[in-house]
């Protein structure tokens, strides 16, 4: 009786495995990395229109402070949020059980009590340029976060920076919201100067942390 021979894989075979499987990593983990980048992206689009949407119901220009709506984003937040562009000791602090705000808190603070190792804040990337419309330019608009105006006639421009590729050595994430229809020309990815048109009240991404370094 003949006795059939085992057979396994040679290694060229496995070889030719192993490279496919490294063809199919390289594929589908920069897809994923996006993937997460814009789930986590999605804490930031949400508070900015409601930001924006409780600054617009103000008759009147208010107090140089992030909270004088009633503004205040959900614990576990990813991001820092902007009145001005360096916060300094002017921002709500996150990093214990309770929030301790500041008075007045120019900023919100990254939730460093969920994610540690984050900074309080973090640094936001301005966009190359901004034009505004001309209420916003007759109110003195720029790039810099903050309110513009008098009393009567005024408009606001908040940022807010983050990280969503776990990688706190690169650029944040940075998004803007205004009060006044722009066109704005990302820092990252480049547009090669070529502004892009921005709606009062939608959140426009000024600096990719996943495709920018």
């Amino acid at each position: 009786m003949s006795m059939r021979r085992q057979q396994g894989f040679t290694l060229i075979e496995l070889m030719i495995v192993v490279a496919i499987i490294g063809i199919l990593a390289s594929i589908a983990i920069p897809s994923f990395i996006r993937f997460q980048a814009r789930a986590r992206q999605s804490e930031v689009t949400t508070n900015l229109k409601s930001l924006f949407t409780s600054m617009r119901t103000l008759q009147r220009k208010p107090p140089e402070d992030i909270h004088s709506t009633g503004f205040a984003p959900e614990r576990g937040n990813r991001y820092g949020y902007h009145l001005a562009d360096a916060c300094g000791g002017a921002f709500e602090d996150r990093s214990g059980v309770d929030a301790v705000p500041n008075n007045p808190a120019m900023c919100i603070g990254v939730d460093t009590f969920k994610l540690q190792g984050f900074p309080d804040t973090f640094t936001i990337v301005p966009p190359a340029g901004a034009t505004w419309d001309s209420k916003g330019q007759a109110n003195g608009m720029a790039i810099n976060a903050g309110l513009y105006g008098t009393t009567a006639s005024w408009d606001f421009l908040v940022y807010a920076a983050g990280d969503v590729d776990n990688n706190q050595l690169d650029s944040a994430d940075t998004w803007l919201v205004s009060s006044a229809d722009g066109e704005i020309t990302p820092t990252c990815p480049s547009t090669g100067g070529v502004a892009e048109t921005a709606a009062a009240g939608e959140p426009f991404l000024v600096n990719n942390d996943v495709d920018c370094n």
